[in-house]
């Protein structure tokens, strides 16, 4: 199909879309070349597809655009109401982060660029809150986080959003491998995407898509690169994150992903349950084997001194790997579904933190490649990736969020339906 640039072929484009005006114009920062083809319309075919896009991010080109906003009513209506807007953060350790609101009518949610392009939390309708309370208040800018500190713990100096990844090179806790030094979880999540691109296609049905790519490379190190892609339909209570990991050097280098998404209330609290296929689960830990007889249920706020808890399960999955598992609200009304593919992601971890409100009271549900264990103990297990030079890994993972009983109940059943048998549970940590 034809492109124009929205720069150089506007006046064509009006006669297409009367209501596309000088008002999506982007704020072009001092870097960004005249007349680049940064903004892309493509005119209706006999379907009337529509596909816009705009370029916010690209260090090869060096630009930047610090705030943008688009919306459905440039268009014209007919897609549904829905809204982009780039802005950039003051104040703080959040100074000069820059975030993507999405609003698609249905889900509200914060991407952060600045922050390996996680999602810093969500709101489904004016209720589901999809994210929880972090000590960490605001959105940290990664020059203001050291991942060496406190023995390797820095990762936590930032922690607070709903969507992270954890990789690429490693995750787990800090240790020694081969003499280097690895950090908590890794290096992905403090990373800024290289580039970043917004794209509303209406066909064949309407999405948004926030496109970019997060550069893991070093010298004499690993060279790992991840294309990601989060993407909601319109009018829809999900998105999905579509994930590709790149080896980009000349030899074998080992690889870990895992993605960490986080819930407090109102999902979280006593009665709260945790909803799986599970085909085998065992505790991380001498610390989680004490509550192994709940290990997926929740009993609220513990008193201070309470220690996490983490749970490391397999699923059962469909013939073709599909699986889900699910967070159940205390009451059952709310909930959120998390969708994946063993193929992709083998393993579950359930981390549960009942700590005081105040110190983090939250709960992940984690689909990864591995166990978040050690890299040399992974790596002794097989759970630990190895992608040859210039070869991809792909991962893909939808969250939903379930905002009626009926939903919910839904989902149970499907998920029941998943069931091969009675779960394997072992009392017994899988690493002493």
């Amino acid at each position: 199909m034809a492109s124009a640039s929205f720069m150089g072929g506007i006046f064509p484009l009006v006669a297409f879309y009367p209501k596309l005006d000088a008002r999506i114009q982007p704020s072009r920062c001092h870097s960004e070349p005249p007349n680049s083809e940064l903004d892309f319309l493509r005119p209706p075919v006999d379907t009337g597809a529509m596909h816009v896009s705009k370029v916010l991010t690209d260090s090869r080109r060096n630009v930047s655009v610090p705030e943008w906003k688009f919306s459905s009513e440039e268009l014209g209506g007919g897609t549904g109401p829905w809204s982009v807007v780039k802005r950039t953060l003051a104040g703080g350790r959040q100074s000069g982060v820059e975030v993507i609101e999405v609003d698609n009518g249905v889900l509200q949610f914060t991407v952060v660029p600045t922050r390996g392009l996680n999602v810093w939390t969500a709101m489904a309708g004016d209720e589901l809150r999809l994210g929880w309370d972090s000590p960490v208040q605001e959105i940290v800018h990664p020059q203001f986080v050291n991942l060496a500190e406190r023995g390797g713990l820095g990762w936590l100096d930032g922690f607070g959003e709903w969507i992270c990844r954890c990789g690429l090179e490693s995750f787990g806790p800090p240790c020694q491998d081969g003499g280097q030094t690895l950090t908590l979880h890794g290096r992905i999540n403090y990373l800024p995407a290289s580039r970043v691109e917004v794209v509303f296609e209406s066909a064949p049905v309407a999405r948004l898509v926030i496109r970019g790519t997060v550069d893991e490379t070093l010298m004499f190190g690993p060279q790992l690169r991840l294309s990601a892609e989060i993407v909601t339909e319109i009018g829809q209570p999900a998105l999905t994150l579509n994930d590709t990991v790149t080896n980009l050097g000349d030899g074998p280098q080992e690889m870990q992903l895992l993605y960490h998404l986080n819930f407090g209330p109102p999902l979280l609290g006593a009665g709260a349950e945790f909803v799986a296929p599970v085909k085998r689960v065992a505790p991380r830990d001498a610390r989680a084997a004490e509550g192994m007889s709940r290990w997926n249920l929740y009993a609220g706020p513990q008193p201070p001194g309470y220690r996490e808890e983490v749970y490391l399960a397999e699923l059962h999955a469909d013939p073709d790997g599909r699986t889900e598992a699910a967070l159940k609200s205390p009451d059952g009304s709310k909930g959120a579904l998390v969708s994946f593919n063993v193929q992709e992601l083998p393993y579950m971890v359930l981390w549960k933190n009942e700590a005081p409100a105040k110190s983090g009271y939250v709960t992940g549900l984690e689909p990864a490649t591995g166990f978040p264990y050690s890299r040399p103990v992974e790596r002794a297990a097989g759970r630990v990736s190895t992608l040859a030079a210039g070869q991809r890994y792909h991962a893909q993972v939808t969250i939903t969020a379930l905002t009626s009983r009926e939903a919910v109940r839904n989902v149970v059943t499907r998920i029941d339906a998943l069931r091969h048998a009675e779960p394997e549970i072992s009392h017994t940590p899988l690493q002493s």
